[in-house]
């Protein structure tokens, strides 16, 4: 059977543009910036393009994320594979001379690079719509009709004739195979030739370890509250848990909720350490979960995301009390104003009967 040649004669150009760009840099001062609360996409391209740099270009990098890492999945990710990140503050970006910012833009609201930071930004590689921001940086390639920007980066290893490591290929097909929900959302033959390519060079028992991680007890405690604390506004699931134990029950509760009878969106918010952490599911074919989001909490918070996912939070120690305990209603007061559904009647998912 014929196989359809891989085209790779952008991502060769690329690696050559990528060359001169880092040549100049400061070898001492790279980071690799991923984007808030980490999915494991911009968690494998950022472990990627850091062998890449090492390997191709001899450059030590650091690779970092702001926000909190949330699903047990993406925390066994990083644990299995040991991928060396470091949970960042926007303080922390004054100690390095450049920035490589991966399956994230720009001043989106959804990464630690803001108007004060763009100055350090040298690298922007992303597969969502592109921004006009990334186009003043010195290096950057956006290709929106990838499923993963782990795609990206796997071409440009191959384009610099580098083979990956065992960790790395795990890394770069799990990316794949999340944000493309395994090759049947989002994705083009770019992403079907790196998945075929990195599935020789990877483990299935490793994989399989990620995919299902042990869970805390805590878990199964926050989902039954969470169940129990759902709303149903005819096609909207919502759900505010109110303080949690394990943070990854917030995305993990949202995508069960999509899978209800009926449900078009579902939102879950739960208070971790100091912070709301907000995530949006979606069905819907006219509206952008990550745009709704970005709306949804404003300047206040932080979010991004994909046409169907997304995720953010909300520092609540800069919040008075009162703003507090009125936060979670307001947003769901919000979010089914901005769908149009703010009169319509809710009913509890859990019964008491």
């Amino acid at each position: 059977m014929h196989t359809p040649r891989w085209d790779i004669a952008l991502s060769e150009d690329k690696v050559a543009e990528l060359g001169l760009v880092v040549k100049g840099s400061n070898q001492a001062g790279f980071l690799i910036l991923c984007h808030n609360n980490p999915d494991p996409d911009t968690l494998a391209g950022a472990f990627g393009f850091a062998y890449l740099l090492q390997k191709k270009f001899n450059m030590r990098c650091v690779i970092g994320y702001g926000g909190v890492m949330t699903r047990a999945e993406n925390k066994a990710m990083v644990n299995r594979l040991r991928i060396p990140v470091k949970r960042m503050r926007y303080e922390d970006l004054s100690q390095y001379s450049a920035v490589a910012l991966i399956d994230a833009q720009p001043i989106t609201g959804n990464n630690l690079i803001d108007f004060r930071a763009v100055s350090q930004l040298l690298v922007v590689i992303d597969h969502h719509a592109l921004r006009k921001g990334s186009l003043k940086s010195p290096f950057h390639d956006v290709r929106p009709t990838y499923g993963a920007t782990s795609t990206i980066i796997t071409e440009y290893l191959v384009a610099a004739e580098l083979t990956p490591t065992r960790s790395v290929a795990n890394a770069l097909l799990y990316g794949i195979k999340t944000d493309t929900n395994s090759l049947i959302r989002s994705c083009c033959k770019a992403d079907y030739h790196a998945f075929s390519y990195l599935s020789s060079l990877s483990n299935p028992r490793v994989l399989g370890c990620i995919e299902k991680p042990a869970l805390p007890m805590d878990y199964f405690s926050d989902f039954q509250k969470g169940l129990a604390k759902t709303h149903i506004y005819r096609d909207v699931a919502c759900s505010f848990l109110g303080r949690v134990r394990t943070d990854s029950i917030i995305p993990e509760l949202a995508d069960l909720l999509l899978r209800i009878e009926g449900v078009t969106w579902s939102l879950c918010m739960g208070e971790y350490e100091d912070m709301m952490l907000i995530s949006l599911r979606s069905k819907s074919r006219t509206q952008m979960s990550g745009l709704l989001l970005r709306k949804l909490v404003g300047k206040t918070g932080s979010a991004g995301g994909h046409k169907d996912l997304a995720g953010g939070q909300i520092v609540m120690s800069t919040l008075t009390d009162q703003q507090k305990s009125s936060l979670s209603s307001k947003l769901i007061t919000k979010f089914l104003k901005m769908l149009k559904r703010e009169n319509v009647t809710s009913k509890p998912l859990v019964r008491d009967d």
